[in-house]
């Protein structure tokens, strides 16, 4: 065997390894076009082997030639050393250069994806122009990646008929976060559809591509009037608390006066004085609540400054220290307030209004229950619970709303029947001023649909049950770590002192305000007649979709961008 054939033989090899440890590595490889790469490699293969069989110079010419003649249906993007047209010189150095993948070549397939995040370190769940921070950010750059939809400039996302269930705000996380959308799909333009069984392992694919906090868990065909939002029969959150299971020494204050009482009560009332045991650490609130000192008494009636000076989140009920919401709570009184927001209601004073785009108000709560958590703790001194609740559709901020007064209803600070009053808008057509609860304790847990059934693989769920054990095991250690620190401090003599002191409100914390006797914001009525809309707005048609109470605004479940 000359030299020349020699190296024929050995970039052939080379070729064949190439084009192996491709196919081992690019899932995405179809395997017709890697049929075909491995006949024409094979047809090369013959003619070399042939020709070793010829005289020297024109075998010699004849091996060239076959050298010369590059693999016609070459996957794109795949390795290979060949010369791309016959005639020009190959080198075993030599690589073809990458083209744009031509997704005209393939059909595509209308899914729905089931997805769960952390959402603790993204800026929200929708795409936004000013940062890639978003959950939609990522998932759209790993599509990309692994070249399930083209590029943003190619194929706008709109065309791509995206939909999502639930648009979670920043720092909101979710398990069953569900968005439907085109996807490339394994089989050829000129082929039939590819059958379930042998279509691509998407949340396989997409998982490679993604952040550890994010992982796709399921998917599942849907047809062409899927949608996400307005298909979906229930949102299902939970919103975790911490109960306190120690007693702390102070007495509790006294559950504040009726509102009609409250006319003719002094301040001193709220000086504390024993009753139920279900008592608050810490209770502090903004200057926008107690306006000229703890002690002033509130105006009654719609407060003066304009509607964007009126953010929730300037009323401070929680320390910024206590943000897990952990207090001793009287979690049968959480209970009995949440009955109170089971049926159709109009949430208005427990959500952040957005007249823009709501049409109405009413929503329908299916079930609210507040139970404990089985799960591994650090520290036996608490205990972690669960707010569920499963509705048709949220508002804007809705479930954290219904979380901070039900869970100044546990503290103590407010009776349970405070619900039902402001659930009646014709007596409370105002809303008091108060802070949402936390977002990082906000998990969006189900999404459901009548006739959606995900597909999982095992190697897929395999991978996704090892990142969440990461993530799982970190925040354990997390929860060990600060609870050894929590253990040392309270039982340093030193200190002693100070941590009475503070449990009991003393170094700078305002007493509680009634909600019936803050500053209010303006009325639904007002706020559209600033804006010179008409209320109640004209109706809408019915909405799209089998969805009992799909959403009929954009962005109105709970934790919209902020």
């Amino acid at each position: 065997m000359d030299e020349n054939c020699s190296s024929i033989r050995a970039d052939l090899l080379q070729r064949l390894q190439s084009l192996t440890q491709h196919a081992a590595t690019d899932d995405t490889l179809p395997l017709p076009d890697l049929a075909n790469q491995l006949t024409e490699l094979a047809n090369h293969m013959r003619l070399a082997s042939r020709n070793a069989a010829l005289p020297p110079a024109p075998r010699a010419a004849t091996c060239d030639t076959a050298m010369d003649t590059g693999p016609r249906g070459a996957v794109q993007g795949a390795p290979t050393d060949a010369a791309a047209f016959p005639g020009q010189q190959p080198s075993k150095k030599q690589r073809r250069a990458p083209r744009e993948f031509d997704f005209s070549r393939y059909r595509t397939r209308f899914v729905a994806l089931e997805l769960m995040y952390v959402g603790w370190s993204f800026q929200g769940f929708a795409r936004q122009d000013n940062t890639e921070n978003t959950i939609e950010g990522v998932l759209f750059s790993a599509l990309r990646k692994v070249k399930l939809v083209p590029e943003a400039a190619a194929t706008p996302i709109s065309d791509l008929n995206y939909s999502r269930c639930g648009r979670t705000d920043r720092g909101v996380s979710a398990l069953g976060q569900v968005v439907a959308l085109r996807l490339r799909s394994s089989a050829r333009v000129d082929e039939p559809e590819a059958p379930l069984e042998l279509e691509y392992d998407y949340p396989r694919l997409v998982n490679k591509a993604l952040p550890p906090e994010v992982r796709v868990l399921g998917w599942a065909p849907v047809p062409a009037e899927f949608n996400a939002r307005f298909c979906a029969q229930y949102r299902e959150y939970k919103y975790f608390i911490v109960q306190q299971r120690l007693q702390p020494s102070p007495p509790p204050p006294p559950l504040p006066p009726a509102h009609s009482e409250a006319k003719t009560a002094s301040a001193a009332t709220l000086q504390p004085g024993g009753d139920n045991g279900a008592i608050s650490t810490h209770a502090v609130e903004g200057s926008g609540e107690a306006q000229g000192g703890p002690s002033a008494e509130p105006l009654p009636g719609p407060v003066p400054d304009p509607e964007p000076n009126l953010d929730p989140d300037s009323v401070s009920d929680l320390d910024p220290g206590t943000s897990c919401c952990s207090f001793l709570l009287d979690i049968d009184a959480m209970r009995a307030a949440a009955a109170h927001f089971v049926g159709e209601h109009d949430f208005r004073n427990f959500c952040k209004p957005d007249v823009a785009t709501v049409r109405s108000f009413r929503r329908r709560i299916l079930s609210f229950t507040i139970n404990p958590v089985s799960t591994s703790t650090a520290d036996k001194a608490h205990q972690v619970f669960a707010m569920t609740v499963r509705g048709t559709a949220f508002l804007w901020h809705q479930v954290r709303c219904m979380a901070a007064v039900l869970l100044m209803v546990g503290r103590g600070q407010e009776r349970p029947e405070i619900v039902s009053k402001l659930l009646d808008v014709e007596t409370t057509p105002r809303k008091p001023q108060y802070s949402m609860a936390p977002e990082e304790p906000l998990l969006l847990y189900a999404c459901g649909f009548s006739s959606l059934r995900f597909r999982r693989s095992t190697p897929a769920m395999d991978g996704t049950m090892g990142d969440v054990a990461g993530l799982m095991h970190r925040h354990l250690i997390g929860a060990a770590l600060t609870a050894a620190c929590h253990s040392r401090l309270t039982k340093d003599d030193r200190c002693t002192e100070d941590v009475a002191a503070a449990r009991s409100g003393v170094g700078g914390s305002a007493p509680h305000i009634p909600l019936e006797r803050r500053q209010t914001e303006p009325s639904v009525e007002e706020r559209m007649a600033r804006r010179g809309l008409p209320w109640p707005p004209e109706p809408r048609q019915p909405g799209r979709g089998e969805g009992t109470g799909g959403a009929d605004e954009e962005g109105e479940d709970d934790a919209m961008m902020e």
